[in-house]
This record gives C-alpha cells, structure tokens and sequence, in this order.
C-alpha cells in the first residue's frame, strides 16, 4: 500500500499545483480507473468512465503516432470551449488532467510531466520481480552399492570371464 499512498499524494500535489485543474485521474491502458483527485463531488460512475476514455485515447493516438513514424507519443491535449483534457503515459498507465479555460499550458504540461515520471518511477519499482534467492549447488555425491548390487556385478564378471574362456577352446 506503500506505493498507493504515493500515487495519491502525487495526485493531490497535481491538483492543488494550479487552481484551474478540476479532476486527476490514473488509469490502466485497459481503462480501468486506478485513482482520482477531484476539486468537486464527482460521480464514480463518471470518473470510471472518464478514466476508460482517457485512456482509450491515448492508446489509439498512440497507434495513429506510430503508424506514422512519429515514435512516442508525450502529451494529448483536447482543447474544449470551457477547459482542457490532457492525457499522459506514466508507464502502464495514464495520468489524465481536466481543467478551466484559465490554466496556462507550458505549466500544466510540466506540472503533468512531472507527476508522470513520479508515478512511473513507483510504479517501476513495484513491477520489478523480485529474484529468487541463490541456491548453493552442492555436489553429486556417489550412491553407495547395496550387496545385491555388488553381487550382480561379481556374478556378471564371472559369467564374462567364463565366456572367453569358452571362446578359446
């Protein structure tokens, strides 16, 4: 839980950094919504859903960049009559940012590609397998004969040497 109560201070930091951003929200790339800060009472039904789309669209623009050899994609910034949507990866996931008309961008993108990278390095860090330990690899050691065993070894040498002797005559 360790990590999600860094992901949760970063999105609180994210959404007290400018008065004009509203709602924070990270989702998987499958669109599941993982967590939010939100200025306003806000449905869960609607941040669920606002989580899928953001990512959702990040992934198709992503897709759309790559097909036409632009690499990878930062940043998508949808701008509406009343406010911004921007969408960024952190990693497995996508840090989506909901704001007013009077946010000033050059902030907002650093401020997001900021809290991008933080909750990419934590998520980083969680992802990473743990190594199993190292096991000692001990020696082979020779199986002692049982005295059957040495006896079937005797009787089977015997039998060998009597059958060149035969071999002779």
């Amino acid at each position: 839980m360790y990590g999600a109560d860094q992901i949760n201070a970063i999105l609180h930091e994210t959404i007290v950094s400018d008065p004009n951003i509203n709602h924070v929200i990270l989702a998987d790339k499958t669109g599941l919504t993982l967590a939010y800060s939100s200025r306003f009472a806000f449905d869960e039904f609607e941040t669920e859903a606002l989580g899928a789309i953001a990512s959702a669209v990040y992934l198709a623009s992503e897709q759309q960049g790559q097909n036409v050899g632009l690499k990878e994609l930062d940043i998508i910034i949808s701008e509406f009559t009343d406010g911004l949507v921007l969408v960024a990866s952190c990693g497995s996931t996508v840090l989506c940012l909901i704001t007013d008309t009077g946010v000033q961008l050059g902030l907002i993108r650093r401020t997001m590609k900021l809290a991008a990278e933080k909750i990419r390095n934590i998520l980083d860090v969680e992802a990473k397998p743990v190594p199993p330990p190292q096991q000692e690899i001990q020696p082979v050691q020779p199986v002692a004969t049982t005295v059957e065993e040495k006896v079937q070894d005797e009787f089977i040498s015997d039998l060998e040497l009597a059958l060149r002797e035969l071999e002779q005559f």
